[in-house]
């Protein structure tokens, strides 16, 4: 009886299904309570638990979700930082330092402290200004020059940084360029400190050597040893046009054509190979003064003479034939490669020469080369044409020794008759009269061919000026005393204005 009211007074636990008293709060099997409190606390619990798994699983995933974002981040960053690095490289390629420069400054935007960085993008900035600065010398834009102050300035912050020697001289070398043009700069012993101490650093940079030399040529008065240092930028780098048309250049300064006519040739056979708009400048250049060395040259010994610095004359003929080749509209050019032409037997290469110089020839074109075409017409047996030319030639120089005047004064009013012909060059008092044309005043008062006309109206006679200026002043019909040499005799005559 007993053990059956117990089994009745048990009921089961809800979590393990033992037998337990109804009245207990925590079953003795499974250690649960068993209160409708604490199943509301286990219920809570068992949420709370849940939430904060969810939470920190949430929190795991924001985090991861955050980080990965970052990473992603960063990498798109790089990706742009590098996209922006080889696009000015591509430009550099293809010698655009505007867009270079551009893609340069989106990069170090990208990364501030990037020391490489902010060098490189200070060094192309200076070549990209320095390139115009170099091509229009003192003529440079404002637009230009409003931006080297700050640019000079940003250079000297960069010296205290740590760069290699090498890096450290073409920095310094730069900023010597840069205060060249800068016309608040007064020190030019400092841009020489600059440059030495470039030198130093890297003894064996062509561009430094070249820019330290041109430096040095450009001061007043030179200072030695910028001769030699462009010489030794030619040797480290013989394909560089720059360097090699500067050596040419002056090299026919000093007088040394033989010299001169090499590098220049060399200079403008360069051109293919060049890639930057300076150094095809510099070929470009070369060709104007590998034919301003030539005729220079021919100025102080003939190129048509025995010695012509050393060149025979197949060696003349062939540089002929280059500068003719490359620049060969100039007419002076023309002219001296007809006349070479010409003394070496080649006259069928000298005449369509001497054809362009002179045109439609006449008797106004200049004597010496309508006398060297005709040479070169009676070489080829052109006989007709020559002898017509030398004809002309013949008439010019007769005209060159006399002046003449039949008539003068104003359109719309009246015109006095002179009819005078004087020789232009006169010794002793007056001028020499070699004809007196008939039917004119002077005639008609008496003046012969051999006269000299020593004074009109009572004025000393120097030229034809000295008569037919005044002849202004009178009326028709005036008479005006004239007085004459003739012999040993002085006549007194009077003409009669027409």
């Amino acid at each position: 009886m007993t053990n059956q009211a117990t089994a009745e007074e048990t009921t089961p636990c809800r979590f393990c299904r033992q037998p337990v008293d109804p009245r207990a709060t925590k079953c003795q099997h499974c250690g649960e309570k068993l209160t409708e409190r604490s199943r509301i606390e286990h219920i809570t619990k068992k949420i709370v638990g849940t939430i904060g798994i969810f939470t920190a699983l949430l929190s795991v995933f924001y985090a991861v979700r955050e980080g990965y974002f970052y990473i992603e981040q960063r990498q798109q960053q790089r990706e742009v930082f590098s996209a922006h690095v080889n696009a000015a490289d591509h430009f550099l390629k293809l010698d655009n330092l505007n867009y270079a420069e551009a893609s340069l400054n989106q990069a170090l935007k990208l990364n501030p402290n990037d020391m490489k960085l902010q060098l490189r993008f200070f060094l192309l900035r200076s070549r990209n200004i320095l390139r115009e600065a170099d091509y229009f010398g003192a003529q440079l834009p404002d637009e230009y020059l409003s931006v080297l102050p700050d640019l000079i300035t940003t250079g000297f912050s960069l010296i205290e940084k740590d760069y290699s020697p090498q890096e450290q001289a073409i920095l310094l070398s730069s900023l010597a360029r840069l205060l060249q043009y800068d016309r608040r700069w007064q020190s030019p012993a400092a841009i020489g400190d600059l440059f030495k101490q470039a030198r130093q650093l890297s003894p064996s940079n062509a561009e430094i050597a070249y820019w330290y030399g041109e430096w040095l040529i450009n001061q007043d008065p030179p200072m030695a040893g910028g001769f030699a240092l462009i010489e030794d930028a030619v040797k480290a780098e013989p394909d560089n046009a720059i360097y090699s048309y500067a050596l040419g250049l002056y090299q026919s300064r000093q007088g040394d054509y033989a010299s001169a006519f090499a590098t220049l040739r060399h200079t403008i056979e360069l051109k293919p190979k060049q890639q930057e708009l300076q150094r095809i400048r510099a070929a470009n250049e070369a060709k104007g003064s590998l034919r301003r060395a030539l005729l220079k040259a021919d100025e102080q010994t003939d190129i048509t003479g025995s010695e012509f610095f050393g060149l025979d004359t197949n060696e003349r003929l062939s540089l002929m034939e280059f500068a003719l080749t490359h620049g060969g509209s100039n007419r002076q050019l023309q002219l001296l490669a007809a006349k070479l032409y010409h003394s070496a037997g080649q006259a069928e290469q000298a005449e369509p020469l001497l054809r362009k110089v002179l045109g439609d020839y006449n008797e106004r074109s200049n004597t010496q080369q309508l006398e060297l075409l005709a040479a070169v017409l009676e070489s080829q047996n052109k006989t007709e044409e020559a002898q017509q030319i030398r004809d002309m030639v013949a008439r010019k120089e007769e005209r060159a020794t006399f002046e003449e005047i039949l008539e003068t004064g104003y359109e719309d009013k009246h015109r006095y008759k002179v009819g005078l012909r004087v020789a232009k060059q006169n010794e002793g008092d007056g001028i020499e009269v070699l004809k007196a044309f008939e039917g004119y005043p002077f005639a008609k008062a008496g003046v012969q061919q051999g006269d000299r006309l020593v004074e009109f109206a009572h004025r000393r006679v120097t030229n034809l000026r000295s008569i037919w200026v005044p002849i202004n002043d009178f009326s028709p019909g005036t008479d005006v005393p004239l007085k004459i040499s003739r012999g040993d005799e002085i006549i007194d005559l009077t003409v009669v204005i027409e």
